[in-house]
C-alpha cells in the first residue's frame, strides 16, 4: 500500500492540511433539525449538536450540513464555528392523508424509544400514548419522547418532526376520518385515502367496549407480535396504502 502525499503534494494542495485529511470523513453531510423561527442569517447550534459535528463527524468550518425547522422548510447550509450559516431552502409540502399511530406504551424505556424513534423515521405524523385498562407500561416524559423524535428526523432527513402528545383514553383520541385497531384474524387494510389513526393495544389486549364502535379493525398478518413490532408494521403497511413511503 502506497504512503499519502506529504502536504502540500497531489491534488487539493492549496487546501488546509487538516481538511484535506478529514475529507474522507466528511463525505457525510449531516441533518440537523433547528426548531424555528429563525430570524438571522447564522442559527445557534446546541452544545449536542457542536459536539457531534466536531468531535464525532470532525467537520470544520465551511463544511456543508443541511437543516430543517420540523415545519416543512428544508435548507443546505455550511458549519461556521458553533453555527450555522443558512444557505439555499425550499418548502417541502405536509405529507397527505396525514397518518398518526395511538400506542399502549411498553413497559421498558429501550422499547418506547424505538417505538419513537421508528414511526419518526417511518414518516408518521403523530404518536399519541394511549391509556388502556390492561396496559402496563407508563408514558415517557414528553421532553425526552421529543428527543427521540427529533433524533429520528435528523437520522432520516425529514423537514416534518412528528408530533409526541398523550397519554390518552380511546374515548378521547382526536376525530379523525378513520379509526383503525390492529385485531389478528381481521383483514388487511384497504387503499389509505382519507386521514386516520391506527390503534395499537397493550399486550394484554382491550377490555370488552373499550374500543369505540366507529373503528375499523385491519390485520397485520398472522404472527403474534409484540407492541412495537405492531405498531412499526401497522405504520409501514398504512403508508404503503396511502401511497407515502415512496413519493
Amino acid at each position: 500500500m502506497s504512503s499519502p502525499p506529504p502536504d502540500g503534494a497531489g491534488d487539493g494542495a492549496d487546501e488546509p492540511t487538516r481538511w484535506r485529511r478529514l475529507r474522507p470523513m466528511s463525505r457525510h453531510v449531516p441533518h440537523l433539525y433547528l426548531p424555528g423561527p429563525w430570524e438571522s442569517a447564522e442559527l445557534a447550534l446546541s452544545d449536542g449538536h457542536r459536539h457531534h459535528l466536531s468531535k464525532v463527524l470532525r467537520l470544520v468550518a465551511g463544511a456543508p450540513c443541511s437543516y430543517t425547522d420540523g415545519a416543512g422548510t428544508i435548507g443546505t447550509g455550511t458549519v461556521a464555528d458553533g453555527r450555522l450559516v443558512r444557505g439555499e431552502e425550499r418548502q417541502v409540502e405536509h405529507p397527505r392523508p396525514e397518518v398518526s399511530v395511538a400506542v399502549a406504551p411498553p413497559r421498558s424505556r429501550d422499547r418506547q424509544r424505538y417505538v419513537v424513534e421508528k414511526l419518526a423515521e417511518l414518516g408518521i405524523d403523530r404518536l399519541l400514548w394511549l391509556d388502556t385498562r390492561h396496559g402496563e407500561g407508563k408514558a415517557p416524559p414528553a421532553g425526552k419522547a421529543a428527543a427521540w423524535a427529533a433524533g429520528a428526523l435528523e437520522q432520516s432527513r425529514g423537514a416534518w418532526v412528528m408530533a409526541c402528545e398523550g397519554p390518552v383514553s380511546l374515548q378521547k383520541l382526536p376525530e379523525t376520518p378513520t379509526l383503525w385497531v390492529a385485531e389478528r384474524e381481521s383483514p388487511p387494510p384497504r387503499n389509505v385515502v382519507d386521514s386516520g389513526i391506527l390503534v395499537i393495544g397493550p399486550e394484554s389486549g382491550f377490555v370488552e367496549g373499550e374500543v369505540p364502535d366507529r373503528a375499523t379493525r385491519i390485520g397485520l398478518g398472522s404472527r403474534v407480535l409484540r407492541v412495537e413490532s405492531a405498531a412499526v408494521v401497522g405504520a409501514t403497511i398504512l403508508l404503503d396504502r396511502a401511497g407515502r413511503l415512496h413519493g
